[in-house]
């Protein structure tokens, strides 16, 4: 293939087709499951984190209003990429066809990235502050007026463990003292504790014969991503999800492929970038129990 601008393009568009195949075809339901996919316009967003709780009061002398002022959660946006180089002669020779299976890789791995951005947001959750100045998962959160609340118990994932983490959302207050009406529904862990999650919510029968009040109590989600780490996390997440995916930009595939530029005039190659720009955070952490493993 003779080397112009115009055979270029035509390398970049059917680059970019193989791209954006592969980030269509990836199946998200991990993310969908877990986050409330947010789109953004700015590089960060302020959410009034206040209008999420609360219900509804009888109206006697006035409406009641929600102060948002002391409840809102900056989010701001972050940006990840990656560049595939291609060599001058690959394309000369007609031999872009090695190439595809790494863009490929590159637009799939670019859809799930926020599922690596969740295993990475949720354990540093027991680090990281919240906006009432505790972490994300405390034992000593409170809220506006004084009413304390707990969602992080450090103990291991055992079947007695993951009922008191049930209890423990079922049973929690909100900021007018009030239940909040919370039912359990989604248990996130990592392959530390894939089996002992299997054990609690798969398995009908224990030994012995009796049933498993626990079967199928909560749906599992393991994140692969959390490696060798023993946190997990009971959650309620309907009708919202405790976090959310802030979307940005993309994934988008780009090029920097002129004859002139010096990479090609000097090396020989063209860069074909895939990129991101999104954030994943826990905007409503009293949908969580937390644990950090035993």
């Amino acid at each position: 293939m003779e080397i112009t601008q115009g055979n270029l393009e035509a390398v970049f568009t059917g680059l970019k087709a193989t791209f954006n195949e592969a980030v269509q075809g990836t199946e998200n339901e991990k993310i969908n499951r877990l986050m409330e996919v947010v789109p953004s316009t700015s590089g960060a967003e302020q959410y009034p984190t206040a209008t999420l709780l609360g219900d509804l009061e009888e109206v006697l002398d006035e409406v009641t209003i929600t102060n948002i002022g002391t409840f809102v959660q900056s989010v701001p946006n972050r940006t990840f990429a990656r560049i595939v180089q291609v060599k001058r002669n690959d394309i000369a020779d007609d031999n872009i066809g090695v190439y595809r299976p790494g863009v490929r890789q590159l637009g799939r791995r670019a859809a799930l990235y926020p599922l690596r951005l969740a295993a990475e947001v949720l354990p540093a959750g027991f680090a990281d502050q919240w906006i009432d100045g505790t972490t994300i998962f405390s034992d000593s959160h409170e809220w506006v007026g004084g009413q304390g609340w707990s969602n992080r118990s450090d103990v291991a994932l055992n079947a007695t463990n993951f009922e008191a983490a049930v209890n423990a959302l079922e049973g929690r207050l909100g900021p007018d003292t009030a239940p909040l009406g919370l039912e359990p529904d989604l248990l996130v862990c990592g392959l530390a504790n894939k089996a002992a999650a299997e054990a609690i919510l798969e398995v009908q029968y224990l030994e012995g014969g009796q049933s498993n009040r626990n079967y199928k109590k909560c749906e599992l989600l393991v994140l692969s991503r959390f490696g060798a780490g023993e946190a997990w996390f009971v959650m309620d997440t309907d009708p919202v999800k405790p976090m959310i995916l802030q979307d940005r930009e993309g994934p988008e595939f780009t090029a920097k492929d002129s004859p002139e530029d010096d990479e090609a005039f000097y090396r020989e190659r063209y860069a074909y970038k895939g990129r991101r720009r999104c954030a994943v955070a826990v905007l409503a952490p009293w949908l969580v129990q937390a644990s950090n493993g035993e």
